[in-house]
Formats: C-alpha cells, sequence, structure tokens
C-alpha cells in the first residue's frame, strides 16, 4: 500500500473511490498514510442500488440486466462520477463478499470488479479470492494496489476500454 501511495504522491495525483462491496474499505486504506492529504480526494460508498440509481444516476434498468455486481456496472460507475468529481484516478469496486448478492456459478462469492481510470483509459479487472470477509477485503485492496502501480509505471495494458 505504502509504495502506490507514494508513487501517487511522487507523481502528484488524486484519487477517488467508488465503493460497492469493499463499502469505504479502500478510501480508508488510503487515508492511513502522511500522503493521504496530497492524493485521496474522495469517494462514494454505493453499497445500495439506490445510490447507484440516485446519486450516480445509472439506470435501474442497466443494473438489472448486467446485475449490481458486474464489470459493465462497474465501468459505469467510474463513468458516471467522472461527472460528478474531480481527479486523476478513479477506482471503482463491486463484488460479491459474502452470500446475498447475484452470485452464480460462474460468478461465486468472492468474485470482485474493480475498474481503474487513468489518462481517459479504463483498467478493468475480474479477480476471485477467498477466505473470510476481512481477508478478502484485504487481497482485493492488495490487488487493486499492484493494479494501480503497474498502471502508473506503464507496465499493464488497457483492458475493456
Amino acid at each position: 500500500m505504502n509504495k502506490c501511495i507514494k508513487l501517487l504522491a511522487k507523481k502528484k495525483l488524486s484519487i477517488t473511490f467508488l465503493e460497492s462491496a469493499s463499502a469505504g474499505y479502500l478510501a480508508y486504506r488510503f487515508s492511513q498514510n502522511k500522503y493521504s492529504g496530497d492524493i485521496l480526494y474522495g469517494g462514494l460508498v454505493c453499497y445500495d442500488m439506490g445510490v447507484k440509481e440516485n446519486i450516480l444516476k445509472i439506470k435501474a434498468e442497466f443494473i438489472k440486466k448486467y446485475t449490481p455486481e458486474s464489470m459493465e456496472v462497474t465501468q459505469e460507475m467510474v463513468r458516471k462520477a467522472k461527472k460528478m468529481f474531480y481527479s486523476d484516478i478513479y477506482i471503482a469496486c463491486t463484488g460479491l463478499l459474502k452470500r446475498g448478492g447475484t452470485e452464480t456459478k460462474e460468478k461465486p462469492v468472492g468474485t470482485f470488479f474493480y475498474v481503474i481510470s487513468y489518462k481517459d483509459e479504463l483498467y478493468s479487472f475480474r479477480f476471485l479470492c477467498r477466505g473470510k470477509p476481512r481477508e478478502k477485503l484485504k487481497k482485493l485492496a492488495r490487488n487493486i494496489n499492484l493494479s494501480l502501480i503497474e498502471i502508473l509505471e506503464g507496465s499493464r495494458d488497457k483492458k475493456n476500454k
């Protein structure tokens, strides 16, 4: 986490989080560093579909078509947030931290989708992890940090533009 935050501070980049499954965990983790005042713009916890619909203005039909925990909705969260916030980087995350969402055999509990927007490009990731909810969140944060470092250092290609 520290390497990623230091890299953001060195490059003077700000970051905004749109969190569903992680419910603010990512922004919290980024706030626990001496550079957080320089890089953390803010974020939105959109755990409930109503927040995605009423605040981010994602159409209910779109969410119903793709499910709240999907790559398509995660990408749309970033697109909509760019009209509401101003930062250099946006990270959106949805997923199935625990039972009760739209889990299927192809999308089991522990599946997460995250999208990183940087320099008008979208980098999209699907990640599956096991364990208790807190362990899953730690693994998710670690994966997002590694992905962001790769993007910022130029070693990650775009996906699902």
